[in-house]
């Protein structure tokens, strides 16, 4: 059997009533973090006990409610839950059953030390899981104890994780490559739709990570010759300048980007010395711009298609300057009705790319290296 003790989370400070004491806010959000936790894990408890106290109850609400589990409320678990307690309220259970038992001070700590042998203590908010043979609950072993701060840290790798994995799923099937090596999910899931979801804009924190991002990219001699024209779509005049550049094919879909850019690089390392780099050092700088803004879920097209001289004329830019490409960004859309039939066909086409043995070479000139085989072919 396995045995689940909880104590309940952070509870206001003692008023008129320590029975009424309900749990601060910082106390249920610590508590819905560690249920979320341990629905990851995977607890199954048959029943969960809780003491009949506010703060106890609403604890063990928050969990059951994450759980999809029942609660119910003892007088056993209130101050004075002891070994005697824990006998009558498991002997109706089966040896291979969970229960979870949300509880008080010095009780837990001192009733979970007692099953062990170990001399521990319960936080606020803690849980230790003990496993017993069979139906016996003499004696136990401490499987894991799980404080407040771990179960913070786990639920912040969770959300991480479970953001990844959502953003993954949202990826189209005929868009998901089928590599012939394992790839970072970043760049397994980058493609360039052209159906973004006109309600939703970028803001202002999230722009500037992707921003940052693209500042941090490696060059040649650190020169940095990238440089970004920006405007977002809540910015309607500037956006609608850059929507004036590109190409009449790419206006059509562009318009509904949460963000239009014009990527630009400095042609010259040095009065009339060329950097013969720029545009490989843009191009770095923009793949770091495409996989930071991946990580927010925010989609990046790049563009050919639109008018340099026109990029020019309108934003003065200098000689010495060459504007490059522009980019739409935006969050990715199911709902295509707004776009023509043969952009939701491209929407709809597979992912293709050349096999290595046609990149890769050693040797001489188009020979295909001899590290590649048969799954690179």
């Amino acid at each position: 059997m396995k045995l689940y003790f909880l104590r309940h989370g952070i509870a206001e400070d003692l008023a008129a009533s320590d029975f009424d004491r309900a749990l601060t806010k910082r106390g249920r959000r610590r508590v819905a973090t560690s249920a979320k936790v341990m629905k990851r894990l995977s607890l199954e408890p048959v029943r969960i006990f809780s003491s009949p106290r506010l703060r106890a109850r609403q604890t063990a609400e928050i969990i059951a409610d994450a759980l999809d589990m029942p609660v119910t409320i003892s007088e056993a678990v209130n101050f004075g839950f002891d070994h005697g307690d824990l006998r009558r309220l498991t002997r109706k259970l089966d040896a291979d059953d969970e229960v979870m038992f949300v509880g008080h001070n010095p009780d837990m700590s001192l009733l979970v030390s007692e099953l062990t042998g170990l001399d521990l203590s319960m936080k606020k908010g803690g849980l230790a899981r003990i496993d017993v043979l069979g139906r016996s609950v003499d004696e136990g072993e401490l499987v894991w104890l799980i404080a407040p701060k771990v179960f913070d840290a786990l639920g912040m790798a969770a959300k991480e994780a479970g953001k990844r994995d959502d953003a993954l799923k949202a990826t189209p099937a005929q868009k998901t490559p089928a590599t012939s090596q394992p790839l970072h999910s970043l760049i397994q899931r980058r493609w360039s739709p052209v159906g973004f979801d006109r309600e939703r804009d970028i803001d202002r924190a999230t722009l500037l990570s992707i921003l940052e991002a693209a500042r941090w990219a490696a060059s040649s001699s650190n020169l940095q010759p990238w440089r970004f024209i920006v405007a977002p779509r809540a910015n309607e005049p500037e956006f609608q300048k850059i929507l004036s550049i590109l190409r009449e094919g790419n206006q059509s879909w562009a318009q509904h980007a949460a963000v239009l850019m014009i990527a630009v690089t400095h042609k010259f390392r040095a009065p009339d010395v060329e950097n013969r780099h720029a545009s490989h050092d843009l191009g770095l700088a923009i793949s770091q711009l495409v996989l930071q803004a991946l990580d927010h879920n925010v989609y990046v097209h790049q563009m050919g298609g639109f008018y340099p001289d026109k990029a020019r004329e309108v934003y003065d830019i200098p000689e010495d300057f060459e504007p490059f490409t522009a980019i739409a960004l935006g969050y990715q859309t199911l709902n295509l009705d707004h776009l023509s039939e043969s952009h939701r066909e491209r929407e709809g086409a597979p992912r293709q790319r050349q096999a290595l043995i046609e990149m890769v070479f050693n040797g001489s000139w188009g020979q295909p290296a001899d590290f590649l085989n048969e799954s690179n072919r």
